[in-house]
């Protein structure tokens, strides 16, 4: 499976993440890192679903995240298509989309922040998949 599973799974389904898929996020996640330089520790509360650190590096920690996993441009287009097309299980589509068009209603004015609004928003709405950041 390509790398954009791993987001595409964290996103929309209830399956365990292969060993290749938590490479390549781990890949993404030291990438990130050293090109947006969030603080550490802000970035791991994130995995614990605490988003009260909100900051600009933050925002661009998921933007970067976002790109580098294909579901959004770098001018901040969320790639519904690519998502939707990862989705394991058909039947979860419809909900999956419902999902990702509710999270993408609160744009922001500027790509990070419609990234960090959409992690945000799909965490406090699914936070059992929301394992991506």
């Amino acid at each position: 499976m390509k790398f954009l599973v791993v987001f595409a799974i964290c996103l929309v389904a209830a399956q365990a993440l292969t060993d290749e898929q938590k490479e390549k996020l781990k890949k993404h996640k030291t990438e990130c890192l050293a090109e947006t330089k969030p603080e550490v520790e802000h970035v791991d509360k994130l995995k614990n679903g605490d988003y009260t650190t909100e900051n600009e590096a933050l925002k661009k920690y998921a933007h970067c995240m976002m790109i580098k996993s294909e579901l959004m441009t770098k001018d901040g287009k969320f790639r519904k298509d690519v998502a939707l097309a990862k989705v394991p299980n058909p039947a979860d589509k419809p909900m999956v989309e419902k999902l990702i068009d509710t999270c993408l209603a609160n744009k922001g004015d500027t790509p990070q922040q419609t990234a960090w609004n959409y992690v945000k928003c799909y965490h406090e709405k699914d936070p059992k998949h929301a394992i991506f950041l």
